[in-house]
Parts: structure tokens; C-alpha cells; sequence
């Protein structure tokens, strides 16, 4: 079962086959997506989707997708996940145009890097990304990141890895 999580403005619950809509929008705006192998077709979402719902299953963590309490509405994703072949995990997230800006990503992802040292009992949650992603990089300087090595991945492109640290984000978990 995919734990749901509580944050001050988010709730944060398990991907399911009704969030294709979100997945094919998010995939299809260029700008949005490009850092996560974006702009894709609409059968390519579907099987990020999959991967995102499969992934749960499989390791016990993933992504969660972003509902805005106060109007019900899914923003985006954020969680955790370790692609086989990768060498390490990652703190992800993504939005949709109209909550980016608003705060969500840094607060989703505090609760998401409690929930890899809480739940999981991880001595380290990580992140990477690709040098030119600026927005990335800014988030997690937000979140008192610190680069922990620069590592070159299976896809070829050198990245920092970021250890995220323990924040004091109170983040209910059902």
C-alpha cells in the first residue's frame, strides 16, 4: 500500500491509472518536461505512468503525485525513486505550468527526503541532476544540499549527487 502523505498545503498519494491526464499534459509541454526526456507522445506518458505505479510495487518507494488540498486539483509528482542500472536513488519532482513558483516543489519535497529518513530509514537521501537544470539546482540549495561526489551515469552525462538533508517538514503520514 502507498502511504499518503500530509503536508501544509499538499496532499501527496499514490499515482493511479486516472492520472493520465496529468502525465500526458505534463509530457507534452516541452518546457516542463525536457529535463525529465520530455516533450513525449501520449503513449510514452502512459508508460512513465506505469513505470511510476509499477515502481512502488517493486521497491516500496516512489512518486507521488501532488493534489492541492484547498481545490483538489493534481499539480505534478515528487518522490523518490532508483531506476535499475542507476548507481544510486533520487529525490524527483515535477509540475504542471500553473504551480510552478508556487512553493510546491520545495514543499513536497521536504516531506518526501522525512519520508526517505523516517520511513525508509535511509542514512542518505540523494538527488542529481543534469548540470544545465538551474531550477533543480536552486531547489536543492533551498533544501541545504551539499554535493557528496560527481559521478558519470549509465546515460553518460556527468552529474553532482546532492545528499538532501533531515528538515524539521512535518509530514503526516496515512
Amino acid at each position: 500500500m502507498i502511504p499518503v502523505l500530509q503536508t501544509e498545503r499538499l496532499t501527496m498519494r499514490g499515482p493511479e491509472a486516472d492520472d493520465f491526464p496529468l502525465y500526458r499534459d505534463f509530457y507534452a509541454d516541452a518546457e516542463g518536461s525536457g529535463h525529465y526526456g520530455g516533450p513525449k507522445r501520449a503513449d510514452e506518458a502512459f508508460q512513465r505512468l506505469a513505470a511510476d505505479i509499477g515502481h512502488w510495487h517493486l521497491k516500496g518507494f516512489g512518486k507521488w503525485i501532488l493534489v492541492e488540498r484547498a481545490s483538489g486539483k493534481a499539480v505534478g509528482g515528487c518522490g523518490i525513486v532508483h531506476p535499475d542500472g542507476w548507481p544510486s536513488h533520487e529525490l524527483t519532482w515535477w509540475l504542471t505550468r500553473d504551480a510552478r513558483g508556487t512553493g510546491y516543489a520545495t514543499e513536497a519535497s521536504r516531506a518526501a527526503i522525512t519520508f526517505g529518513y523516517e520511513a525508509l530509514g535511509w542514512d542518505t537521501v540523494e538527488t542529481h541532476m543534469r548540470d544545465t537544470n538551474t531550477a533543480a539546482r536552486a531547489l536543492v540549495t533551498r533544501l541545504g544540499a551539499e554535493v557528496i561526489r560527481r559521478e558519470t551515469f549509465p546515460d553518460g552525462v556527468t552529474r553532482d549527487v546532492f545528499r538532501l538533508p533531515r528538515t524539521e517538514e512535518t509530514t503526516h503520514v496515512h
